[in-house]
């Protein structure tokens, strides 16, 4: 391909696709080269997409996925703290009866004690 594009004998706007190294080519990344697809459509356009493109539709996308992550993430902490002050409340509560119960042990026991 790169000779055809060289000799001009590759058909118009033809483009040569990015090389990807042999070494690490089964330790892909989502930014890795081998995803960007130029030239392999049959559309006839000047301009690569700009997410291709533009370095600020790239920092753009990867901002608008961790704002995603992050509200998922909020939600989540949100949901475990309800659940731990709902079991905080239980507790409260268990501790609350079980020192009325002994108070109420202790006197009983406190005026017995005593009339006798």
């Amino acid at each position: 391909m790169k000779a055809l594009i060289r000799q001009k004998k590759a058909p118009t706007g033809a483009t040569l696709p990015i090389e990807i190294p042999r070494e690490g080519l089964f330790k892909l990344d989502v930014d890795d080269d081998i995803w960007q697809d130029v030239g392999l459509d049959d559309g006839d356009h000047d301009l690569a997409p700009l997410w291709l493109r533009d370095e600020n539709v790239r920092q753009g996308i990867k901002s608008m996925l961790m704002l995603d992550r992050c509200e998922e993430e909020e939600a989540r902490l949100l949901r475990e703290r309800r659940a731990l002050q709902e079991w905080m409340q239980e507790e409260w509560q268990v501790v609350q009866r079980a020192k009325d119960v002994a108070s109420m042990f202790f006197y009983s026991h406190f005026f017995v004690l005593f009339l006798c």
